[in-house]
């Protein structure tokens, strides 16, 4: 099998990356006070951080364990693993999937779940075990599996949804009483 020279370089940069802002967090996988400053000379860059890293060339996949944090301009993620498929090409991320205590942080909600799969051509966040999703305004959203589209800015719910929308900060539940 030969060898794709701009996948060789583009995962060498990564991984350069990837040790440079391991030493930058702390031990307990908190997110790190600044955005990597690479974001800010290319906007549609994503950082990922782990204890340990591992790459499969042959099946186009990326493997991080342990502290996984992952950084880029619209969103912060962290849990306890997560795996990337690249493209046959191995320039574009096709998907990934992190797992263990996964917690996704935006600028209008914080979805949490045993395991997130995002899927980039749809813009496709699916979210299973336990999942919730807490927006801006503190509306609260559970059930079985939370599917977020990112572009449309749609969720639907499958399996014993429960919604609760707050008004005034008091949930309408308890409005309703008085």
């Amino acid at each position: 099998m030969k060898k794709n020279p701009k996948f060789h370089r583009a995962m060498k940069s990564f991984l350069l990356l990837l040790l440079f802002f391991f030493l930058r967090l702390n031990v307990f996988g908190q997110f790190p006070e600044e955005n990597p400053p690479e974001l800010l000379s290319n906007p549609d860059a994503t950082v990922v951080t782990s204890n340990t890293f591992r790459m499969d060339q042959n099946n186009h996949q990326g493997f991080f364990s342990g502290n996984v944090i992952t950084i880029a301009n619209n969103f912060k993620m962290r849990s306890n693993e997560m795996t990337v498929f690249f493209d046959e090409s191995g320039s574009e991320i096709k998907r990934l999937i992190a797992k263990g205590d996964a917690v996704l942080i935006q600028e209008k909600r914080t979805a949490k779940a045993s395991q997130m799969e995002y899927i980039v051509p749809e813009d496709k966040l699916i979210l299973t075990g336990n999942p919730e999703v807490i927006e801006e305004n503190k509306d609260h959203v559970t059930g079985n599996v939370i599917t977020i589209f990112r572009n449309t800015n749609q969720m639907f719910v499958d399996g014993h949804s429960r919604v609760i929308l707050l008004r005034n900060n008091q949930p309408q539940e308890q409005q309703q009483k008085k």
